[in-house]
């Protein structure tokens, strides 16, 4: 006699995600197939069913259809999240521009790297409050849209990468970026267009300096992994993990509103998406972001001390530096051959190419990418 659950297969259930704790993969369950979840699906496979189809016999029938479904809505779900962010960055630009004339949104570009003068402390405090609010405000819509527990949402669990060591790659993808986006600039100064560096802010008082630096270099970096590589990659994991990095990295890409460097945020965030499911964990992606930002920062502000040829000097030395401690680090991991960034789709039914088109199929998709566009170009200016 067969017993019901012989030929019943939960497709949900059989999946495991890697590296990741027994009480992970329950909540995640859990999460995953609960029939009020929009975002995620479950399927169960009864294999003495079979559709037959005309021309090719009899199939068995797939969770597709269900998968389908969720991907749409977590689509959605994405497009709202992005969406909201630009919209708290354009309220930044109009509130900085007419309550504290400070144009383009506040940010400090390339131009004046080496003459950017002070701004009040009321102005600096103004744009830490609503740089944080920019990200606080996704991260409470996306915990109350899908009630993902805390513990799957924002992964915690003990690495068993070595922080050392991502730091140091993630500070080499830094330096790479600095170097390209530098000539990037100087091509663009030719045709007078000027471009945004970052939210450098240099405010009155010793005080301000430090508080909006934490706050800018510290916890916005956490605040961004808890979006990127908390909520939204841990929601596209049902869909295979190598998928959740690339969907995830390419959401991140737009959203520092500078077209010279979405190439260089599209690797950054598959860099830290590896790291993450390598590790199961966002701690690492939270270390590698705040040490990369706040290098940076500390380099910008004494290469602004030194002046514009005592700062490239400083700014190059760093970055032959960081290459020559990449080497060392190349060299220790290669001998470690149990390393490995291989990421993999198991559990999922449609292919990347199915994803790709129901991405491009997403309205939400193409009004976020028009709308980061826009934001983008605002904060472009002519020499």
């Amino acid at each position: 006699m067969i017993k019901r659950k012989d030929y019943l297969v939960d497709v949900s259930a059989s999946h495991k995600y890697r590296n990741q704790s027994e009480e992970y993969q329950r909540l995640y369950h859990k999460w995953r197939t609960d029939k009020s979840n929009p975002f995620g699906y479950s399927f169960v496979h009864d294999t003495r069913l079979h559709t037959y189809v005309d021309g090719e016999g009899y199939l068995d029938e797939t969770p597709a259809e269900n998968e389908r479904q969720a991907l749409i809505n977590c689509y959605r779900l994405t497009g709202f999240t992005l969406l909201l962010m630009i919209a708290v960055a354009v309220v930044r630009y109009i509130v900085l521009s007419l309550g504290f004339e400070l144009k383009n949104g506040g940010r400090t570009f390339y131009s004046e790297l080496h003459k950017a003068g002070t701004i009040k402390d009321t102005a600096a405090y103004a744009i830490m409050v609503l740089n944080l609010l920019e990200y606080i405000f996704p991260i409470i819509f996306l915990k109350a849209a899908t009630r993902m527990p805390s513990k799957i949402a924002v992964p915690l669990k003990k690495s068993k990468v070595s922080t050392t060591n991502a730091v140091m790659m993630m500070l080499v993808l830094m330096a790479v970026g600095k170097l390209i986006n530098s000539l990037s600039s100087e091509l663009m100064a030719v045709g007078k267009i000027d471009l945004p560096y970052y939210d450098y802010i240099n405010a009155t008082s010793p005080s301000a300096i430090i508080i909006c630096g934490l706050a800018q270099h510290v916890i916005v970096s956490i605040l961004i992994e808890i979006i990127f590589r908390g909520y939204l990659l841990q929601i596209f994991r049902q869909f295979g993990d190598s998928f959740a990095v690339i969907i995830t990295s390419l959401a991140g890409c737009f959203m520092l509103y500078d077209l010279s460097q979405m190439a260089y945020l599209l690797c950054v965030g598959i860099f830290t998406g590896m790291v993450t499911i390598r590790s199961g964990s966002i701690k690492n992606a939270c270390m590698m972001r705040i040490i990369a930002r706040g290098s940076n920062y500390l380099i910008t502000f004494f290469s602004m001390q030194l002046g514009e040829f005592g700062g490239r000097v400083l700014q190059i030395s760093f970055c032959l530096a960081i290459f020559v401690g990449s080497i060392i680090v190349y060299i220790k991991l290669n001998n470690r051959r149990s390393w490995s960034f291989e990421t993999e789709d198991t559990g999922t039914s449609l292919n990347k190419g199915e994803k790709i088109r129901l991405l491009f199929l997403n309205p939400f998709f193409w009004i976020w990418v028009v709308s980061a566009f826009v934001v983008s170009l605002m904060m472009v200016k002519t020499l």
